[in-house]
């Protein structure tokens, strides 16, 4: 009789194993590998400089999580280059406000979070040009997977990971 009430504690025990490993399962899942970083930093090298002259560049970033909005992409305004190199500070998070009215003129307001654990493409323009025309040009990476990342703008190039730069 000991042996059966043994075994029969057993069994009920591995009949919860199942549903144990479906919510670790879970929640390793939705758990980001990344954290939010401050600090990280884009050393930019500016691809226009010919003979000691260069062009200046407005270097913005592209979030990721992009609301489909009549205003084109929504970018963060990272710098101005003006000289073969720069260093530029990224942002540990942003926030994009979508600003609509109901038809009862109420405000209906969406706001779109991008931390430096989520993806960031590049572009780079003259300081002159609109930023409503602005796209992105380059690949997108994480920028909290590494405390530095360079890269060589304008060009559909990707960053690469290296120690951070001083701004």
């Amino acid at each position: 009789m000991t042996k059966l009430r043994n075994m029969s504690a057993t069994a009920v025990s591995f009949r919860w194993l199942p549903t144990v490993l479906l919510v670790l399962f879970v929640t390793i899942s939705c758990s980001s590998a990344v954290e939010p970083r401050s600090g990280v930093t884009l050393l930019v090298t500016n691809g226009t400089c010919q003979g000691g002259n260069c062009d200046s560049l407005r270097v913005l970033g592209f979030p990721g999580n992009q609301p489909l909005t009549p205003g084109g992409f929504w970018s963060l305004d990272l710098g101005l280059i003006t000289a073969s190199e720069a260093c530029f500070t990224l942002p540990r998070t942003a926030a994009f406000h979508v600003i609509g009215v109901r038809p009862d003129g109420t405000r209906d307001t969406t706001t779109f979070t991008w931390t430096s654990a989520k993806s960031l493409a590049l572009g780079a323009q003259p300081p002159s040009s609109s930023q409503f025309q602005a796209n992105p040009s380059t690949g997108a990476f994480v920028p909290a997977s590494a405390a530095g990342w360079q890269i060589t703008v304008p060009g559909g190039s990707q960053a690469t990971p290296s120690s951070a730069c001083t701004p």
